[in-house]
């Protein structure tokens, strides 16, 4: 019988060699907590790459995460400029969202507080698509605000007759039409470069019954076991309670109400219009905090590194997943490092990566598995939150369990 694998686009890892970068894509900012300017440097990524390949686009930039020295506030600097953000996330699709569930915990959780009662006027910053904001009742008003343009043309189209209203616009400068009387932010603010000015402008709209739920991870909880870490290369800020605190204050806003979130890093707060606070009070212990966590991410990739190292030299694997954790994978861990003769193609259900390719290696649909002769190749499970769906979906496919390899004895996601 003829070897369908042979037809396949094998490839060498860094087989493309256009890839480049650009000064446009990141620039230097003060501290988002307190503006100062001293910082000290904890980790860099010199040629990290944002998905697919391309000669045409700038697809690689550094990452240096660092901290402040004056209110060790943990962020990436340079941080991405718009165009930046544009280029280099261009392709995230499918890699962004929540896990199933939590979406209705959340609504759970607002409508307990009286948030969604009947009539209230609610903004939601980060909107997307405005899937969230369809999940809420009719029976009050809802809008929403983000900066993706092609997602708030889709959600008005999707969800515009269903009485969902959409804007495109920076968050630190829209225009709301009405005084929201709740405004959510569940996980966007630590995407933002500036964090403060965002919270300073939904101050200036709000008024002084409105209340505001921010949820972000937090530097306290970020001990998890993915090798993308606490320190992830989406996030322009790493809060800790505290400095997400002080963030608060500074920008007119008095904290309510927190809470840990009992399965994952999240750190949820409920806030009201209050004072401007000037002076940032850092608190020392972040500075401890961020030694135990590379304690924690440096054990756990060793733990990964161990696996990996266990597993049978192949001539050739199938890596499922071309979204961030792949160029994570490339980084942190000797995966491609084994055997440079080795042969690989990236698979990926989302059909923004498909037909593309990362690092010279060719993202196709998962349906060419059917096409695979696994007698010398492994089956790479490259994601952290999806390693179970994708290990059930390569069984569906016949691929065999003893090829499919997996990265994580447990996972916790938001």
């Amino acid at each position: 019988m003829k070897n369908k694998s042979l037809n396949l686009p094998w490839a060498k890892i860094d087989s493309f060699v256009g890839n480049h970068t650009s000064p446009a894509l990141t620039v230097h900012r003060p501290c988002p907590i307190c503006g100062t300017l001293h910082c000290r440097t904890l980790l860099v990524f010199d040629d990290f790459q944002f998905y697919s390949d391309s000669e045409e686009q700038p697809k690689r930039a550094q990452i240096r995460e660092v901290q402040c020295q004056s209110c060790h506030a943990v962020y990436l600097n340079p941080c991405y400029t718009s165009s930046g953000f544009g280029y280099l996330f261009a392709e995230a699709g499918q890699s962004y969202g929540s896990t199933e569930g939590r979406p209705q915990e959340q609504i759970n959780w607002m409508g307990v507080r009286g948030l969604l009662d009947e009539g209230k006027i609610f903004l939601d910053a980060g909107c997307y698509d405005g899937r969230f904001l369809s999940g809420l009742p009719k029976s009050i008003r809802r809008i929403g605000i983000d900066i993706d343009a092609p997602a708030i043309v889709r959600g008005q189209e999707r969800y515009g007759l269903d009485g969902v209203e959409l804007i495109h616009g920076a968050f630190e400068a829209f225009q709301c039409p009405v005084e929201p009387d709740v405004i959510s932010m569940f996980h966007v603010l630590e995407h933002l470069a500036n964090p403060v000015e965002v919270l300073r402008h939904l101050r200036s709209i709000s008024h002084e019954e409105t209340r505001l739920i921010i949820e972000v991870p937090i530097l306290e909880y970020g001990k998890n076991n993915d090798i993308n870490g606490f320190l992830s290369a989406q996030h322009m800020t790493h809060f800790s309670a505290h400095s997400l605190g002080e963030l608060m204050s500074r920008a007119g806003w008095e904290v309510l109400e927190r809470q840990q979130m009992s399965d994952y890093d999240g750190h949820r707060i409920l806030a009201k219009p209050g004072g401007s606070s000037i002076e940032v009070m850092g608190d020392v212990s972040d500075r401890t905090r961020v030694s135990e966590y590379f304690e924690n991410w440096y054990r756990n990739l060793s733990e990964v590194a161990r696996k990996i190292e266990s597993w049978p030299r192949t001539s050739r694997m199938v890596i499922w997943g071309g979204g961030m954790h792949s160029e994570f994978l490339y980084q942190v861990t000797p995966l491609f490092l084994q055997d440079i003769q080795c042969e690989y193609i990236v698979v990926d259900s989302d059909p923004i990566k498909q037909g593309k390719s990362w690092r010279g290696l060719s993202i196709l649909n998962p349906n060419i598995l059917k096409e695979v002769e696994w007698d010398d190749c492994l089956l790479v499970i490259s994601s952290y939150g999806g390693q179970e769906n994708i290990a059930k979906a390569a069984a569906s496919m016949n691929v065999p369990d003893s090829v499919v390899k997996r990265l994580y004895d447990y996972v916790t996601v938001y």
